[in-house]
């Protein structure tokens, strides 16, 4: 049976590079098909309050659950809390693409999935920001030592 250690993880500035381009990727990502979506909103609806609407049910689940996700993300596990985040805007974002594949993809489907992806979301900063305070040593922070 294979010892099982911590040396092949990456750690430091090169796990830091490594969770900082996956984020880097997912956060552009979501933030891409959040534009898109209202972009498509707009275009089946002409309706400019249906794009502020998507907007609305994305913003407002985030600004209220951000205290709360700051909170937890310092009781629990930063890692999974990056994880679950993630998870939560690509599930949001698989079942537009099933609904749309189906054929029975409505406006208030976006709206529901922007609510989702907004409240998942809300934990995404707080949880790479504390995260990556601990990955990266003092001495390759910058961070003046004391």
């Amino acid at each position: 049976m294979a010892d099982v250690n911590n040396s092949t993880r990456p750690t430091g500035l090169v796990a830091f590079t490594v969770v900082w381009l996956g984020q880097i990727v997912s956060v552009l990502a979501t933030h891409m098909t959040r534009f898109a979506l209202t972009i498509w909103v707009y275009e089946m609806t002409n309706s400019a309050t249906a794009l502020g609407l998507m907007w609305t049910f994305y913003l407002a689940p985030y600004l209220i659950v951000s205290p709360f996700a700051g909170a937890m993300v310092d009781r629990y596990n930063r890692k999974l809390m990056m994880i679950l985040s993630d998870l939560g805007a690509g599930l949001a974002t698989v079942t537009l693409l099933v609904l749309q594949a189906l054929g029975v993809l409505q406006v208030w489907h976006l709206y529901a999935t922007a609510v989702i992806t907004g409240s998942f979301q809300a934990f995404q900063w707080p949880a790479y920001s504390a995260a990556i305070t601990l990955m990266v040593p003092k001495e390759q922070s910058g961070a003046p030592t004391a």
